[in-house]
């Protein structure tokens, strides 16, 4: 189990997890053997993975415990007790598309465990937009990648917090331990895109903003 997955299985809360785009089913194949949790929904919208899944499961003595559905995000996903689920090493505006299409985790209040690999300030800005809360946020170093893990939660309404810039580009990872790698790589992406925006007219205004943003947080690490 790599440190991005175990961050993810860190913040499940439930006994009823679904992983989405399970690929080889390692997750809740963990987490059932590590007690995290007592069921497990396997899902994946391609064949090919969804079988290396069932062959691990299978392997892992798991078959009456983890269920495998072949699945566009949640679409044929039956909600009766899940907890949670789980959409980790996906960019973040398919997330964001997936959770809009699902009705159920809103009404269940679904505690839900997001690990976007791209577009992190989409899927914050959805969240928000959308009546979600970000509670807990943390950050992880696997090989050459930082990586955010997100815990949210249907409220109905905009969280209490701002949806700033900074909000959109670094949440609520804080300057300790892997957070610190995470905010550092952010602020030098955002400074790099930011400088490019000072060559044209018309991101100019954003660029300078974003260079500013970025400097800052170096300037605090």
């Amino acid at each position: 189990m790599d440190k991005r997955l175990l961050t993810c299985a860190e913040l499940c809360t439930g006994d009823f997890v679904c992983d989405v785009g399970t690929d080889h089913g390692y997750l809740p194949c963990f987490m059932i053997k590590e007690k995290m949790c007592e069921k497990a929904v396997a899902c994946d919208v391609a064949e090919k993975p969804l079988r290396s899944a069932e062959e691990h499961i299978r392997r892992e003595g798991l078959a009456d415990r983890i269920k495998t559905v072949l699945s566009d995000g949640l679409d044929s996903v039956e909600p009766e007790e899940i907890t949670d689920v789980v959409m980790a090493g996906m960019g973040g505006e398919l997330i964001s598309e997936l959770l809009g299409k699902c009705e159920w985790i809103r009404i269940r209040k679904v505690n839900l465990v997001l690990q976007p690999m791209t577009k992190w300030d989409v899927l914050r800005k959805w969240l928000y937009e959308n009546g979600f809360e970000v509670k807990k946020e943390k950050a992880c170093i696997e090989g050459q990648f930082v990586y955010s893990v997100m815990q949210a939660e249907y409220i109905g309404r905009q969280p209490c917090y701002r949806c700033s810039e900074r909000y959109l580009h670094f949440g609520f990872i804080k300057p300790e331990g892997d957070g610190k790698e995470y905010i550092k790589r952010q602020a030098q992406r955002l400074l790099t895109a930011g400088k490019g925006m000072l060559r044209s007219e018309d991101k100019k205004a954003l660029g300078e903003k974003l260079v500013a943003l970025a400097e800052s947080e170096l300037e605090q690490l």
